[in-house]
């Protein structure tokens, strides 16, 4: 005979019902976004956070690219970091790794042609002069990324302190926002287009900064296209967390969870025990 599990108890936090509401959460942190802007500690602790998740992507992208990279940030604000030039074996490893991973996965063909059109076009990038532009793009692509991250956490439907909601949309805004607000600044005036003057509006300038790399490194002198790009991104970045929240609740697609979900599915509907172990 099945023993019925009782229903879990209520949970009784004391907080305030927004904190669970993951949309009023999001709203609350656009909301508290422009007084952390001029408070000295938060806006000190999220200019470091937003810093350090900057550097670490160019660090990220040079690595990827076979560039030995270390980033560097400063307590005081700033940070930098730089590259040297690219070891072709670091390529060929990730490569390998690359094809291993498609091989791994060869009965799953969606998966497997996924991983052999990424590796296609790292070797596109990693082998061309164009293996310049994701180290310095990379930044500007964690930050942005970064805040569709934390929007994917604000709105989980899993997390287990929902006074967290609102500290990630923060953080999520605080990204977004100052890098939309300068990319919308160079778009509004070619006077923007120097770091000095960005920060005397200020906002942190670490798009300015790249495209000045840009011009020094690749030879790009018209960032007009490119602005238009980051901001498209910085647009996109929400409905992406949006999206991602959406499919995490209703599950994988693409039948990436393989066979056994459905085997185990089948057994309940013989009656059988539920419990069960997906096995990929």
């Amino acid at each position: 005979m099945a023993i019925e599990p009782s229903p879990p108890e209520p949970v009784v936090s004391g907080l305030p019902a927004w904190t669970g509401h993951p949309a009023l959460a999001l709203g609350v942190g656009l909301l508290i976004f422009p007084l952390a802007k001029v408070l000295y500690l938060p806006a000190y602790v999220f200019n470091f956070l937003a810093t350090l998740v900057h550097e670490i992507g160019h660090c990220v992208c040079a690595w990827l690219m076979g560039m030995p990279s270390v980033p560097a940030v400063s307590p005081a604000g700033g940070g930098v970091t730089t590259w040297q030039e690219q070891k072709i074996l670091i390529c060929i490893v990730i490569v390998g790794a690359g094809l291993a991973a498609a091989h791994t996965f060869r009965a799953r063909k969606p998966v497997f042609f996924s991983i052999l059109a990424l590796v296609s076009v790292y070797a596109a990038l990693a082998f061309s002069p164009a293996r310049q532009l994701l180290p310095v793009a990379g930044g500007i692509l964690f930050e942005i990324g970064g805040a569709s991250l934390c929007f994917h956490r604000a709105l989980a439907p899993d997390l287990e302190r929902p006074i967290e909601r609102p500290i990630w949309a923060l953080w999520g805004w605080w990204m977004l926002l100052n890098r939309g607000a300068e990319t919308a600044l160079m778009l509004s005036s070619y006077r923007y287009w120097q770091s000095q003057r960005v920060i005397e509006s200020g906002l942190a300038a670490g798009l300015t900064t790249d495209l000045e790399v840009l011009r020094e490194k690749v030879g790009i002198y018209s960032p007009s296209p490119i602005l238009w790009l980051v901001m498209a991104l910085c647009v996109l970045a929400l409905p992406t967390a949006i999206g991602i929240t959406w499919v995490q609740r209703r599950g994988l697609p693409f039948g990436l969870g393989g066979d056994g979900a459905a085997e185990a599915d089948d057994e309940g509907d013989d009656g059988e025990d539920g419990d069960f172990e997906v096995l990929d």
